[in-house]
């Protein structure tokens, strides 16, 4: 584990997004026969926001970059723009983003603004930005820059093709994994989830075509294991996986404090809030410095790992305490 896995970070839970995937595509390109990765809903919200002109308005009503909370941190753009662009960029525009982000959440609005756009919706509707139009129209120009080099740069790294070929279930183990689960589908239509997409050079985008998006996004963002009649759909989904003598489903993205075995131990739900910066904001966005009297949401820290990682062996699920693991490092 790396200097930036040691930290416990995730995609987009905070402002290291590029080196998570990085340091995941080095894993599957050295170790290709024991490092398995899928796709999960940010990962497809990331390639819809890098690749289509319409960006992730396919899923959210709006590009996902736009959201003010849970999806790309604002700091994350800084690992895409060019050195001699940092240099230039007015040193007052992020502290001001996050200081009319720090009112909006004082106001519990974060699900209502966007980081675009004009109105009472818009982040610069909000103060230090509302009246200082000088401000507003600097942010607002290096916001889109931003956001440029980010998506180019997904492209020219090769992340957004690597991205585009994550399949979204896999059988290993006698377990299936799946990001979120499996919501009612067909034979065939779990066949199309379990391939990843072959891109070819610069068609990247090809992602998108001829797929049933639908399907794919609901199977990444399903929670109905998890709510009253969950284990009956669990039950339901391991009856299409029975030929392959699965078990056992194991997803992620609904969030607990640990790894937690539900339906008997048909359903392995692995999210246990690693990421420091979600297990200590949730879906807010933080500076990466917080200053100790800063007020509001941004004021608590993480210092350590948290939360558990698992493995299996001999079809038995063991958990790891990460605090334990980092001491181990």
């Amino acid at each position: 584990m790396d200097r930036w896995g040691k930290r416990c970070l995730s995609v987009d839970r905070g402002p290291f997004g590029r080196q998570v995937l990085e340091f995941v595509r080095n894993l599957t390109l050295s170790f290709p026969g024991h490092v398995l990765p899928l796709m999960g809903n940010h990962d497809l919200y990331t390639l819809a926001d890098a690749l289509l002109p319409d960006g992730a308005s396919l899923f959210m009503g709006a590009p996902v970059k736009d959201f003010s909370y849970a999806f790309v941190h604002p700091e994350e753009y800084l690992n895409w723009l060019p050195t001699a662009e940092q240099a230039d960029d007015p040193t007052v525009l992020m502290p001001a983003l996050f200081a009319a982000l720090q009112n909006v959440y004082a106001q519990h609005q974060e699900s209502r603004v966007m980081l675009a756009g004009s109105g009472a919706r818009s982040i610069f509707d909000w103060p230090p930005l509302r009246f200082n139009e000088t401000l507003s129209s600097a942010l607002r120009g290096r916001l889109k820059v931003w956001q440029d080099h980010a998506s180019q740069g997904l492209v020219d790294t090769g992340l957004a093709a690597w991205l585009s070929e994550r399949p979204a279930v896999a059988v290993l183990g006698g377990a299936l994994f799946v990001h979120g689960g499996l919501p009612p589908m067909s034979r065939s239509e779990l066949e199309e989830l379990a391939k990843g997409f072959e891109s070819t050079a610069g068609d990247a985008a090809g992602f998108f075509k001829g797929r049933n998006l639908e399907m794919l996004h609901e199977a990444l963002t399903y929670r109905d294991f998890h709510g009253r009649g969950g284990c009956k759909e669990v039950d339901k989904a391991l009856e299409l996986v029975r030929p392959e003598g699965v078990q056992m489903i194991i997803v992620g993205h609904t969030a607990g404090r640990n790894v937690r075995k539900l339906c008997s131990g048909r359903l392995l739900a692995a999210d246990s809030s690693l990421s420091r910066f979600y297990r200590a904001h949730g879906n807010r966005y933080c500076p990466v410095q917080v200053a100790a009297d800063r007020p509001g949401s941004c004021a608590r820290a993480v210092s350590k790992c948290a939360g558990q990682a698992s493995r299996m062996q001999g079809g038995v699920i063991m958990p790891v305490n990460m605090e334990d693991a980092e001491e181990e490092l």
